[in-house]
């Protein structure tokens, strides 16, 4: 049986493991993201996505972020799901509520997956590697291949050098990578180092494992409000992408979904294949990219409620320990947990917010703010838990100051870790987890390098 591979749309491939048994990742098909700050470069029609549920066995979830466990999806396909008889994959989290969703709101059959401990499925080994927070990826070891999928995970030295001792079996490794960057970053030499690095990640990770072949995906979206279109601007796209990996000589085939299911073993084999794919792919991509548009926003003007900010305060005192957060604000002379200053341009006030308060003042000069947005989206970081996190990533604000992104996540950036039930207190401090990623996320502002 030779197994196969097939792009869908963004993160999400099928993997033909055996004769009957297909695995299906991260299924985003239609739809905006990150509180319509996403947009797909290509929609999925309802036949196309039916063809590939008729086929499908497993349906792994890499992590939360919409452009990876669309609701939408799930809303609209788990009768189907239902009836095929598919299986979700998802990781063990503290918080469950993925898991809760899928299993109490639409009744699916679910496989919980402990971090680096393996599971037999239809003969395959199947072993969830955890990341951060809320990210994952997988390893499927099938008779001949050893597909880690790695998505927009940025695994540690310390994480690389675990995932590589489980590769006891002399097989072949394809790699699944994201290859550019999907978050804000202030201007414009951020963004393209972010670029840079995302492209020599592609090189490293290759390389570190002796890949026989590299996947290059869970890119193909772009910025699509208003408020972050130009966050694109140095995006890296398919050519690009495919430009570097051609100089460093690796072994890479980027695919589109107008392909069919490819043979891995050709596609490791065949330069002609790969080179074929990467043509069409270049000719895919590239014209959807280059007809992207800001969506026409209209926003309305939302008043900030007291219910509003008394609640998001109220979280904050709920999962974390305020004393040692006064202690390290105080110690730290507020570098941590001090105050970020906040600008709502179309309502023209002005708020002084930390973990303990959130004061209206007006009469700050604009060389003292720290951020820059709308209501509506100062609301949304207000009253979602994952405010923040999406906030961070849809790019929807502008930094005013030259460090005032890094400050603003210095002040309340550990909202990111109440979403999962963790935060500032003892017990999660003490996590070499918790504290390794800090520190990563902590040096990555200080240098812009990612």
């Amino acid at each position: 049986m030779n197994e196969t591979i097939q792009l869908i749309n963004h993160a999400s491939i099928s993997i033909k493991l055996s004769k009957d048994t297909y695995l299906l990742s991260d299924p985003w098909y239609k739809g905006s993201a990150f509180d319509n700050g996403w947009e797909l470069l290509y929609e999925n029609n309802d036949e196309s996505i039916l063809q590939i549920l008729e086929k499908t066995n497993y349906i792994f979830i890499s992590h939360e972020h919409p452009d990876h466990f669309s609701i939408i999806f799930f809303k609209k396909y788990s009768q189907y799901i239902k009836e095929k008889k598919i299986t979700i994959i998802f990781q063990k989290t503290l918080d469950k509520r993925v898991e809760n969703f899928l299993t109490k709101k639409l009744e699916l059959d679910l496989i919980i997956l402990e971090s680096h401990k393996t599971k037999e499925l239809a003969g395959q080994k199947i072993t969830l590697i955890d990341c951060g927070t809320i990210d994952s990826g997988i390893i499927v070891e099938t008779n001949k291949t050893y597909h880690i999928n790695i998505n927009d995970c940025d695994f540690t030295s310390a994480q690389l050098k675990k995932i590589k001792g489980m590769l006891q079996n002399n097989k072949k490794i394809v790699i699944y990578m994201q290859f550019s960057y999907a978050a804000y970053r202030s201007d414009n030499e951020w963004l393209k180092r972010a670029s840079i690095y995302k492209l020599e990640k592609l090189l490293e990770i290759y390389k570190y494992f002796k890949a026989d072949l590299l996947v290059p995906f869970a890119s193909f979206i772009y910025f699509s409000s208003s408020e972050n279109f130009r966050l694109n601007k140095y995006m890296n796209n398919v050519k690009t992408t495919s430009n570097f990996l051609n100089q460093n000589k690796i072994n890479y085939c980027i695919l589109n979904p107008d392909q069919s299911e490819i043979d891995v073993e050709d596609l490791i084999n065949d330069q002609n294949l790969r080179d074929t794919s990467n043509a069409n792919s270049i000719i895919f991509w590239n014209e959807k990219f280059t007809n992207i548009k800001p969506s026409e926003d209209k926003f309305e003007k939302l008043e900030i409620l007291e219910d509003l900010k008394k609640n998001f305060l109220l979280r904050i005192k709920k999962k974390n320990t305020l004393f040692l957060m006064y202690l390290l604000r105080y110690l730290s002379f507020k570098y941590f947990f001090g105050d970020t200053i906040i600008h709502v341009s179309d309502n023209r006030e002005t708020y002084i917010l930390n973990f303990f308060k959130i004061l209206r003042n007006d009469h700050i000069v604009r060389s003292k703010i720290d951020i820059e947005m709308k209501s509506k989206r100062f609301v949304f970081l207000l009253k979602e838990p994952y405010g923040l996190d999406t906030l961070s990533v849809n790019g929807c604000f502008d930094s005013l100051k030259k460090d005032g992104f890094e400050n603003f996540i210095r002040s309340i950036g550990f909202v990111v870790l109440n979403q999962v039930n963790m935060g500032i207190n003892v017990r999660d401090l003490i996590s070499s987890k918790i504290i390794n990623r800090i520190i990563d996320i902590l040096m990555r502002l200080i240098k812009r390098k990612s």
